[in-house]
């Protein structure tokens, strides 16, 4: 697998917002930075050198201050996506969930 990391650097009292997954995570390097995620009740004070596990769904994040964090994840491989839609195909076809073929016109 691939790591997707990236590293952004937020001014004070600026927001950035995108799209969490599962198995991703902010990590404050230097800083502090509040957090909030979608479906989840409480926001979290990250503080330079920690980290948040996310969910899926809008992530919020707004710098306290200068702040640097990075977006830490891991991606699948190309070939494991293929495979997936590939299964996923087949499965529609199947239980025949798929586009219905048109009947020869007589």
């Amino acid at each position: 697998m691939t790591s997707l990391n990236r590293t952004i650097d937020l001014d004070n009292e600026q927001l950035m917002a995108f799209e969490g997954g599962p198995g991703e995570r902010v990590r404050v390097v230097c800083g502090a930075a509040w957090l909030t995620q979608e479906s989840e009740l409480g926001d979290a004070l990250l503080q330079a050198g920690s980290e948040q596990p996310l969910r899926a769904g809008r992530t919020i994040i707004q710098a306290l201050g200068p702040a640097r964090l990075q977006i830490l994840g891991t991606a699948r491989p190309p070939g494991a996506w293929l495979r997936l839609a590939r299964r996923w195909r087949h499965w529609v076809l199947r239980l025949q969930l798929g586009p219905v073929q048109p009947e020869p016109v007589a």
